[in-house]
């Protein structure tokens, strides 16, 4: 498998996990809310609820880390250089010939993550769901070289 395959792949696996977590979660915050002494501890069933509700942003973090981690292997096996995340996404827009389209798309999800690490509350941030965004990341994995 090349390497472009397996860092998609990966993409696509934190995907896979995330409806397996998804599906996890929904059971068990409706069964804490039919039974909240089943939780340990000191947690509460509003505990269970936002965990639920921030799940999304968390595999979106977690599925542009490997996006990024994947990008930047390839980066560095063609160039001795650490660029802002904005700037590694260009320069290989720029080198592989990705269509302007495709990088606006990567740079929606990039934002998107931004804003949920940096906890920023801006109002032209465009959430992109998990299956969207993966498609956006793999899709701009597409176009870099099989190898490196």
């Amino acid at each position: 498998m090349s390497l472009r395959d397996v860092w998609q792949s990966r993409i696509k696996a934190v995907e896979r996990e995330h409806s397996a977590v998804r599906q996890a979660a929904d059971h068990f915050r409706e069964t804490t809310a039919s039974d909240p002494n089943i939780l340990r501890g000191d947690l509460r069933h509003r505990d269970v609820v936002a965990a639920s509700n921030n799940l999304e942003g968390t595999y979106v973090i977690r599925l542009f880390a490997e996006f990024e981690t994947g990008a930047r292997q390839y980066w560095s096996a063609i160039r001795n250089t650490e660029p802002r995340t904005v700037d590694l996404l260009d320069g290989l827009a720029a080198r592989c010939y990705i269509p302007y389209e495709q990088l606006e798309n990567t740079h929606a999800v990039r934002k998107y993550r931004n804003s949920l690490v940096h906890e920023r509350d801006d109002d032209d941030i465009e959430v992109v769901p998990i299956p969207e965004a993966r498609s956006h990341l793999c899709r701009f994995f597409s176009f870099l070289p099989i190898r490196w």
